[in-house]
């Protein structure tokens, strides 16, 4: 499962790049970022019970999230970038979080 996780993320980030969305726009394909969301939700049940994760994968992951702000600079859809940043940001917070052990 990191191995697709990570897949996603280099697919994702190298299409943030740039505004190849045109007119401006940055390239943002919600199918995949789905497909993270989805993928995410798996990998958090089967890190449930562990102590530790992947430092790789963690930075991956933030690493992904981030190029949706960075990107939201340049690019004419700050919005739209800017929201899927935050439901991103949001998930991987959910994720990593061990709000069972409070």
């Amino acid at each position: 499962m990191e191995k697709e996780l990570k897949k996603i993320c280099i697919d994702l980030s190298v299409k943030l790049r740039g505004n190849g969305g045109g007119d401006g726009n940055a390239l943002i394909d919600y199918d995949l970022i789905l497909h993270l969301h989805t993928t995410l939700d798996a990998y958090k049940e089967s890190i449930h019970k562990e102590e530790l994760v992947s430092k790789e994968i963690v930075w991956s992951l933030f690493y992904t999230c981030s190029r949706f702000y960075i990107q939201s600079q340049y690019s004419k859809n700050t919005s739209d970038l800017m929201a899927e940043f935050g439901k991103l940001n949001h998930k991987l917070l959910r994720v990593f979080d061990n709000y069972d052990t409070y």
